[in-house]
């Protein structure tokens, strides 16, 4: 939480200046319980699971996946958990029962790095234990998992900053604070759902360029974002 105050407050002042959205405290209070409390929360849901299940996997998988490379490993934890936010997500606009926890997070009207973790529990909870469990139950090197965890969060907080910030045709493969803002626009639905890895909306037709005209899409019978 330090670190993204003392990098994206910073920017947001300097590039936006009166434009920049001023932190609220309910904002700051989300993100530091869940990048705190909330992720150790999290990593002990995910640890039990993975060791009630793990014994029911072929011993052979465990001993195939330590004898991968680290980097290997690093980028199929990364492909998993991405796979998964993408799923969750776009299951979480089109599902009622799980679009009642996740509005929460689109009450974000003023795009802003401290309003990155504006969650419902249920919601951050999903997310980050379907994220990282797959990871954890194939017994991929924690070094990874964390490395991910970490700049998984870090990005999160950038893409949901209030900077005009776009990677050209690389937003394609990599998601950008102008791709996620389009995402949280009213006018703009049924795009755009994946967490870091854009490439996930290209392949499945979700993805929506910031520098395009906005198509309004119907939403599904009470799935109205805010």
């Amino acid at each position: 939480m330090a670190i993204s105050a003392l990098i994206f407050w910073p920017l947001e002042e300097l590039l936006e200046g009166e434009r920049a959205a001023r932190p609220k405290f309910k904002d700051i209070a989300y993100l530091w319980f869940y990048q705190s409390y909330g992720l150790w929360i999290g990593a002990g849901i995910i640890y039990e699971i993975a060791f009630l299940l793990r014994g029911h996997l072929p011993s052979t998988w465990s001993l195939f996946v330590k004898h991968q490379p680290f980097w290997l490993q690093a980028v199929v934890a990364l492909l998993m958990a991405e796979v998964w936010v993408y799923s969750v997500h776009r299951l979480s606009h089109r599902w009622p029962f799980l679009w009642r926890f996740h509005r929460v997070h689109h009450t974000l009207v003023d795009m802003t790095w401290s309003a990155a973790s504006r969650q419902h529990p249920v919601d951050f909870f999903l997310t980050i234990v379907g994220a990282n469990l797959p990871a954890m139950l194939l017994g991929i090197d924690l070094r990874s998992i964390a490395l991910f965890v970490f700049l998984e969060r870090l990005y999160t907080v950038m893409l949901h900053s209030n900077l005009n910030l776009d990677w050209g045709w690389f937003s394609k493969v990599v998601a950008s604070p102008n791709v996620h803002r389009l995402h949280h626009s009213p006018t703009c639905r049924g795009k755009n759902y994946a967490g870091i890895l854009s490439l996930l909306d290209v392949l499945a037709n979700t993805y929506q360029s910031p520098n395009a005209s906005v198509k309004v899409g119907k939403p599904p019978a009470d799935l109205t974002n805010p």
